[in-house]
């Protein structure tokens, strides 16, 4: 659910709020979310790497989706939130919110993903996880759109055209970022149970900036795909959870 609110937030609420409303040209808005995206391509690698090498008394993937959980919210409060700045000023401040936004997030939903394949080997009891985290992606994101709409943004006689409100967007994104904590929270606390039965890290090696380099750059393409398509919402199957 956190991920789909984030995601709808930025796919179709982002730019027209920075275009229509705060008056940013609307190809700066898109180049800023193109940076953003760009730098998200080579995050999710970094902490998929550093959430499988994870060792810790919470296991190696709780430990993020516990710290992800404020970092997001705050960095999904603030974008809808700008103070008043210069045009460039506030592109800026948008390239910079726009990456914390989706590396923050990637804390979170690259460890918990990762979880499907470790609570079971059973196949269809994959299946079962994975439908129930597209459904709650799904459902998060367009309920959060009706919300907009209906709650946030609907027309009132200062605002005939609703989606021109600029307190409506603020209340928006402060909603989103509350529903975003405590989807995580509820995430983690609900899986928490489960830290013991969980796969075990790989041996911990000494540090060898090399062989670091050689695993990302292995991991890199096969990451960077499945993150493409699972963005896509296609239903395909993280690493290591298909049937072989």
């Amino acid at each position: 659910m956190a991920y789909g609110v984030k995601d709808n937030g930025f796919s179709y609420f982002l730019l027209l709020y920075y275009n229509q409303v705060l008056g940013q040209p609307a190809a700066r808005v898109g180049s800023a979310i193109l940076t953003a995206l760009v730098v998200d391509a080579f995050s999710d690698p970094i902490v998929g790497y550093m959430s499988d090498n994870l060792h810790s008394r919470l296991g190696r993937r709780h430990p993020f989706m516990y710290a992800s959980a404020v970092p997001v919210a705050l960095a999904y409060f603030f974008p809808w939130h700008p103070p008043v700045l210069g045009h460039r000023a506030l592109l800026i401040y948008l390239v910079v919110l726009a990456i914390l936004v989706r590396t923050t997030i990637t804390l979170f939903e690259i460890p918990n993903s990762s979880l499907v394949a470790e609570l079971t080997d059973d196949y269809d009891e994959r299946t079962t996880m994975l439908s129930y985290r597209f459904f709650f992606g799904w459902w998060g994101g367009l309920t959060m759109a009706v919300a907009a709409y209906f709650v946030f943004l609907k027309s009132t006689s200062q605002y005939p055209i609703g989606q021109l409100n600029v307190l409506g967007w603020r209340n928006y994104g402060l909603t989103a970022a509350i529903v975003i904590l405590f989807a995580i929270i509820i995430s983690a606390i609900g899986t928490h149970s489960q830290i013991p039965h969980l796969k075990d890290p790989p041996p911990k090696l000494p540090f060898n900036p090399s062989r670091i380099a050689r695993e990302m750059k292995r991991r890199f393409p096969i990451t960077l795909s499945w993150s493409c398509s699972y963005r896509r919402s296609s239903p395909r199957w993280p690493r290591g959870s298909a049937p072989r």
